[in-house]
């Protein structure tokens, strides 16, 4: 009778180990909607970004004003935008895609974006976000001749060209 026993025990924990393992597996699988995914880190091209990320391509009704275009395109001075963001951040989901269209509609190879993903931390190896100050996301940044002339922090106060803008006509 003992041998029995001590084989329907070794059975019986042999079964409650699996359980609780697969349990711990799905938990660790299923815990965040997070889990798959892998944040962007450091300077990132647009290519790059709506291929590795598929949000950032997402197609909104924004069309940028023809006068915001005009006058980004007759910039005579070299302007720097630089877009400090996280991948899983929703702000910057939802304003970097309006950041890209609006570059997308220029004709200035004077008018430069940089895209800057960020970790969790708001921070790159790099340390160009420390470098900037970034504290929240997205951050843009204008600059012209090394100067900084403003900067846009986690939304918009309106659309994305008219703003930028007026970043410029406050210089």
């Amino acid at each position: 009778m003992k041998p029995f026993l001590a084989v329907s025990l070794l059975l019986f924990f042999s079964l409650i180990t699996a359980c609780t393992t697969q349990s711990q597996t799905e938990t660790a699988n299923h815990h965040s909607r997070f889990s798959q995914h892998v944040d962007a880190e450091g300077v990132i091209s647009i290519e790059a970004l709506q291929m590795g990320y598929p949000i950032f391509r997402v197609k909104r009704e924004y069309q940028p004003a023809n006068n915001s275009i005009q006058q980004f395109n007759a910039l005579e001075q070299p302007t720097s935008i630089k877009a400090f963001f996280g991948t899983w951040c929703h702000d910057s989901q939802r304003e970097i895609p309006d950041l890209i269209t609006f570059y997308h509609s220029l004709d200035n190879p004077k008018v430069k974006l940089t895209l800057i993903a960020l970790d969790r931390s708001k921070s790159d190896r790099a340390g160009l976000a420390a470098k900037a100050n970034v504290k929240y996301t997205p951050t843009i940044v204008v600059s012209q001749n090394g100067q900084e002339l403003g900067r846009i922090i986690e939304k918009s106060d309106g659309p994305m060209d008219r703003e930028l803008l007026s970043i410029l006509q406050s210089k």
